[in-house]
């Protein structure tokens, strides 16, 4: 059970800390938030599940709790596994999700000791490895991708003296990996002569949940057909798994035994208008979820530049008016995109608090380390005495989801997603993490 105090408000800006010496930009990772997306996620999936397709109330003597699993591959999404990871088993995840085995063993290595998914398809083990004693615990569960694999996992298991969790990956649209449906089938028929491997699940994974709800109920049935085709081959305690973040909210039909969810737990799941797709059914009531992450940095260096000036690197931007300018020591190096320059706008706090925090766009090419922000709507007089802007707050990235520098809407501008600025972010950035 997770105890949380009232909502955070993401409308109120929150006053940033100094930087630490010699620190240029600093990432702020909200666990209080992380708390209550998982909060809001968890309520939104219980109330879902205790009501049917017609909204009436199932008897709690037939309900039955949805396993929750968290994605925190690539870091968990470059925001810190570690710390993202021990957060999330305190407040009752089942188990956590990564690509690798060198995540997971990164995880292991901090004392992260809830069962962990490993989505892509491992072939070896050895007793040296650190993954090793998670294994023998049986909290290190494999997916299956093939049917190579599984006598693979097998002679793995039999050569170590365990019997390895493994779950069936099954492809139903995306294309990309996993077992076709006869093949599952046939791996599940077989698993009586390999002995040291336990079907502990069985999943697929959604092609376009945000996009096309449609295609998305058709890899369901897919799925469903296949495990009903299954029979008794599938032990009745393998957990079924299917949902990401919005297919979850689309529909408790996806919930199965387990859900899968990361970008929802980072407070940057796409709301059903941004997505275009209206068909389906969705939950009566959608979580707020709020953004964990602030890119914050700091205006580093100011100077009076007279209209026309060009600016940066190609001359990309040619000065309208006479400005000032400032240099914010952040660039595409640390994670910040090109395709962003001319385009977005970062947040300047004026350390003089009776100055307002302005949006500020960024002119000019995006360098390696550094861009270029205009800062003339703070100043009264452009070419006077401004130094109270000298090593004034820059917020890179927001949380507060109206602002013009929240991640979805850079997203845009840049012409990608979410995923990707996340992912950008340099592991060199210190990370700051807020209790």
């Amino acid at each position: 059970m997770i105890q949380m105090s009232s909502p955070l408000s993401i409308s109120k800006p929150v006053k940033l800390d100094a930087p630490g010496l010699g620190e240029l930009s600093w990432l702020e990772v909200d666990l209080r938030r992380l708390d209550l997306n998982l909060l809001a996620i968890r309520e939104a999936i219980d109330h879902a599940d205790s009501h049917d397709q017609q909204g009436r109330p199932i008897p709690t003597a037939e309900q039955a709790r949805t396993m929750l699993c968290a994605v925190v591959k690539k870091d968990a999404y470059g925001l810190g596994s570690v710390q993202v990871a021990h957060r999330l088993v305190r407040n009752g995840v089942d188990m956590l999700a990564v690509y690798s085995p060198d995540e997971a063993e990164h995880l292991i290595a901090n004392a992260v000791t809830a069962p962990i998914l490993v989505l892509m398809p491992m072939r070896e083990l050895n007793r040296t490895d650190g993954l090793y004693r998670h294994a023998v615990a049986e909290k290190l569960h494999l997916s299956i991708h093939d049917t190579r694999q599984l006598a693979e996992l097998n002679t793995v298991g039999q050569q170590l003296g365990i019997k390895l969790p493994c779950h069936l990956y099954i492809d139903t649209g995306m294309s990309r990996s996993g077992l076709t449906a006869s093949q599952a089938l046939d791996v599940l028929r077989s698993t009586s002569s390999h002995r040291y491997v336990r079907i502990a699940g069985v999943f697929t994974h959604f092609a376009s949940s945000e996009q096309n709800p449609g295609f998305t109920f058709k890899q369901l049935d897919a799925f469903n057909d296949c495990v009903n085709q299954a029979g008794g081959a599938l032990p009745p305690d393998a957990i079924r798994h299917a949902a990401n973040t919005m297919s979850l909210l689309r529909s408790s039909v996806t919930h199965l035994d387990m859900v899968r969810f990361g970008i929802g737990l980072y407070g940057l799941a796409p709301l059903p208008e941004e997505t275009g797709a209206d068909d389906g059914p969705w939950l009566d009531q959608l979580p707020e979820l709020q953004p964990v992450l602030r890119w914050c940095s700091r205006v580093i260096h100011i100077q009076h530049y007279k209209k026309r000036t060009p600016v940066s690197y190609g001359s990309t931007h040619k000065l309208k008016r006479d400005s000032l300018l400032g240099i914010v020591p952040v660039g595409h190096g640390d994670g910040f995109p090109t395709q962003l320059a001319n385009k977005a706008e970062i947040r300047v706090h004026p350390k003089d608090r009776s100055k307002p925090i302005t949006n500020c766009k960024v002119l000019g090419s995006v360098s390696m380390d550094q861009i270029v922000v205009d800062l003339t709507d703070l100043c009264d007089d452009v070419a006077g005495d401004n130094g109270f802007l000298l090593d004034a707050w820059a917020e890179v990235y927001s949380p507060q989801a109206d602002a013009p520098n929240a991640l979805p809407n850079l997203a845009k501008l840049a012409k990608t997603n979410v995923y990707e600025l996340l992912c950008r972010l340099s592991p060199g950035i210190p990370r700051r993490y807020i209790h």
